[in-house]
């Protein structure tokens, strides 16, 4: 649609020094032709329609971030759980790395998060999940089905998790949204009628600065769930990895975690 882009620019000398001239022997002398609030009310409306548009997509964004958090804790969560329900404690090694994983998650890789980078801890429990289901394959069938179902949900999670962490709104689209907060901001400011006095005007835009620049901030906030003031907090994965190391410690007094408290391997 470049086209279309062009085709507007041209349209304004066209109509300023083309159209507009012949329009004038058109119309008696008293015609005053089309006041400047023609003019700037389509801004202000299409201004209000695109913030109203990138604020709703940046907070499906933090929806499903939230969503995709609680759904890898879920997944980790029934994952030991369905291992300790494997019989001669053949699940051992895989409820050691859940507790291990949530650990890491919650502490390491919720700050590295904020960089978009994931965190080398997570990457190994990670691994190890792929290294220990398939030893015990040969357990129940029901059982089993299930560990494979939660370690792939499991994966699948922590990956949307890593993809919402990034900013996904086009560079364009906030550029765009900038350059119109800032003319509707301008244009109120300076062609207001000469009867309003500075010191309503200046409150007044003042006020109008503040509800669009915070539009503009809260969107940033949004896009970036996981950093910022406005984030999404590991409640779920913390309440999972504290449950998860009392059982194990309940049921294998004798066997340390191959982890320490942040979930950084010690082996």
């Amino acid at each position: 649609m470049f086209w279309a882009f062009m085709a507007a620019l041209l349209a304004v000398p066209v109509g300023v020094f083309v159209i507009r001239p012949r329009l004038a022997t058109l119309f008696n002398k008293d015609f005053q032709g089309v006041k400047i609030e023609a003019i700037v009310g389509p801004i202000i409306t299409l201004t209000v329609f695109l913030a109203a548009f990138v604020v709703a997509q940046a907070t499906q964004t933090y929806q499903r971030a939230g969503q995709n958090a609680i759904g890898e804790a879920n997944a980790v969560s029934l994952l030991s759980e369905n291992a300790g329900m494997l019989p001669d404690d053949r699940g051992q090694a895989l409820q050691a790395a859940s507790v291990c994983y949530a650990r890491s998650v919650r502490h390491l890789e919720w700050k590295t998060m904020e960089r978009g980078a994931t965190s080398v801890a997570t990457d190994h429990w990670a691994q190890q999940f792929n290294l220990e289901v398939p030893k015990v394959l040969d357990g129940p069938g029901a059982l089993v089905g299930q560990i494979v179902g939660l370690n792939r949900t499991q994966s699948e999670m922590r990956e949307l998790r890593m993809y919402e962490a990034s900013p996904h709104l086009p560079q364009t689209t906030i550029i765009l949204m900038i350059a119109a907060v800032l003319l509707v901001i301008l244009l109120l400011s300076s062609f207001a009628v000469a009867d309003i006095r500075r010191r309503v005007l200046v409150p007044l835009s003042l006020v109008l600065a503040t509800l669009l620049g915070g539009t503009l901030y809260l969107v940033e906030q949004l896009e970036e769930p996981f950093s910022g003031i406005i984030q999404v907090q590991p409640t779920l994965i913390k309440e999972v990895e504290q449950r998860m190391s009392v059982t194990f410690a309940t049921r294998y007094p004798n066997v340390e975690l191959p982890c320490t408290a942040d979930g950084t391997p010690t082996a």
